[in-house]
């Protein structure tokens, strides 16, 4: 096969220096990084299985020859009397892996992925973060959310909130600390927990910055990944057979989305571009029930005009 690849110079100057390294220049030698990344080979593994497009170790073993490790690997004289069994070592080692963790199993058939490992082929997770959580979900007796999310602060798959500088990490450990949580080192996946605690409490960018000495501005995003991972654990759960928190998670999930308490959940997700603060005004200044005020009555509350009123009186009178 055939492929193209252009260059695209924004001035005379460029395109001249671009011609220069990468048509007249030399070729810049490129090496395959597959098997030093341990998730690609894993994720490949699984691939491979979940498509039944291999079934056995032997299998496996003739598809990695044909990628570019292999074939760098074979060609390579120096190399080429090791790659055989080099490679066969670095498969089974991941296959190893895999079966002890219920990922794959081994059946009269060949090698088949199991409910777990379909779905972590259907995600674009690391197998290091399914596999956290497939252990957090088998140890699972009582669903915290602030322990759930401290869990997932630890995988790789999490956005990390950072500490700024050399600013006191008390303040974390404390918080940590206050809902049961004891860490010997404090990090970024310290603050990010904890970030995100205060974040379901509907505090703001603003006052966690300065309550715990962090860069809150990534607190959005990594509220909006942990959301998802929520989903994720709670496909876990169930890929266990284990629904009993099944609601909870639906509703940490939209916490962490939204940035609110339990009880607004239904108000910002039922009315749009209404918003945590908007939300959480009118049920301080009204109360929980919104169905006895008027759209004009609903107009008090700072931020909200005639159209947003009428959703929500909308909202209200049909939840």
């Amino acid at each position: 096969d055939t492929g193209y690849s252009y260059l695209i110079a924004k001035s005379m100057e460029e395109a001249i220096t671009l011609e220069e390294r990468y048509i007249n220049g030399q070729v810049e030698p490129t090496n395959s990084k597959l098997i030093e990344n341990k998730d690609a080979v894993f994720k490949q593994i699984i691939a491979q299985v979940a498509s039944t497009l291999s079934k056995t170790p032997e299998e496996l073993q003739d598809f990695f020859t044909k990628t570019f490790y292999g074939y760098q690997m074979t060609a390579n004289s120096s190399m080429s009397f090791f790659a055989e069994e080099s490679l066969k070592f670095e498969i089974m080692n991941a296959l190893e892996f895999l079966l002890q963790n219920q990922i794959l199993q081994a059946t009269p058939s060949g090698l088949k992925t199991t409910p777990f490992g379909n779905l972590i082929a259907r995600s674009n997770y690391s197998v290091e973060t399914a596999v956290k959580i497939k252990e957090y979900a088998n140890n699972l007796d009582n669903f915290k959310s602030e322990e759930l999310i401290y869990q997932l602060a630890q995988t790789p798959d999490m956005p990390l909130i950072a500490f700024k500088g050399r600013k006191s990490k008390e303040p974390v450990r404390e918080m940590l600390s206050n809902y049961g949580l004891f860490a010997i080192d404090i990090g970024n996946p310290e603050a990010t927990a904890v970030s995100l605690i205060e974040w379901i409490n509907e505090r703001t960018e603003y006052q966690i910055e300065n309550a715990y000495h962090v860069y809150s501005s990534s607190t959005r995003r990594s509220a909006y990944e942990a959301s998802l991972l929520v989903r994720f654990t709670k496909n876990t759960l169930e890929v266990l057979g284990k629904y009993a928190y099944s609601k909870d998670l639906d509703f940490l999930s939209a916490r962490l989305y939204y940035g609110v308490k339990e009880d607004i959940i239904p108000l910002v997700i039922g009315v749009k571009r209404l918003g945590r603060r908007r939300a959480r005004a009118l049920v301080d200044v009204f109360g929980d029930d919104l169905r006895p005020y008027s759209e004009k009555e609903l107009q008090k509350v700072d931020g909200i005009g005639p159209k947003l009123a009428h959703n929500i009186k909308k909202f209200a009178d049909n939840y």
